[in-house]
């Protein structure tokens, strides 16, 4: 599974070069956002951080991405969110912004397309249940309900091209599954 999710987040990163050889420096370029729900989380209170299988699925989204060349992470003040990036922060050293999430939701999804256009490079997310489709639609991937309270290990590409037409791929991570695909 491991690899597969490498050879997918490849081949978006690479997707005009694979359409045609010719294609020229600005053609060619493009951007991938990777957005993920935070791991499993302790409890129903206000801010819980993440059990035992959440951290090791931080652990893992590591792994992962660990030939992807990433710029940024961007979370939410929830210690959820910032307890599933933080491995990957710490490995790759990378750049950390919070956007804060808000009860307007619009504003927040604003706020963090508006964060997503001042960057470049590639860039993870992590979000919540009802926020990571909404993230996808507003960077221009279709229209995707919102995760389900038991879903902690979806992992969306979603590649955006200077030129053309946004892509996504759906896929899942987490310990589990990497365990599975060696069997």
């Amino acid at each position: 599974m491991k690899s597969w999710i490498t050879l997918a987040i490849a081949c978006s990163l690479s997707l005009y070069t694979l359409i045609g050889i010719n294609a020229t420096a600005e053609e060619a370029s493009s951007r991938t956002i990777i957005l993920v729900r935070h791991a499993e989380k302790l409890s129903d209170t206000d801010d819980p951080g993440l059990t035992v299988q959440g951290q090791q699925r931080a652990k893992a989204l590591v792994e992962v991405l660990n030939k992807t060349p990433l710029s940024l992470a961007i979370t939410t003040q929830f210690a959820r969110t910032r307890e599933t990036l933080a491995p990957l922060i710490k490995a790759r050293e990378l750049p950390h912004i919070m956007v804060a999430a808000s009860r307007n939701i619009t504003a927040h999804i604003a706020e963090i397309k508006q964060t997503i256009n001042q960057h470049s490079g590639n860039i993870i997310i992590a979000g919540h249940s009802n926020t990571v489709p909404l993230i996808i639609q507003a960077l221009g991937g279709p229209k995707l309900p919102s995760l389900k309270e038991e879903q902690y290990d979806q992992l969306f590409i979603l590649s955006i091209p200077d030129k053309g037409a946004v892509s996504l791929i759906q896929t899942q991570y987490g310990i589990d599954k990497l365990e599975s695909a060696g069997n």
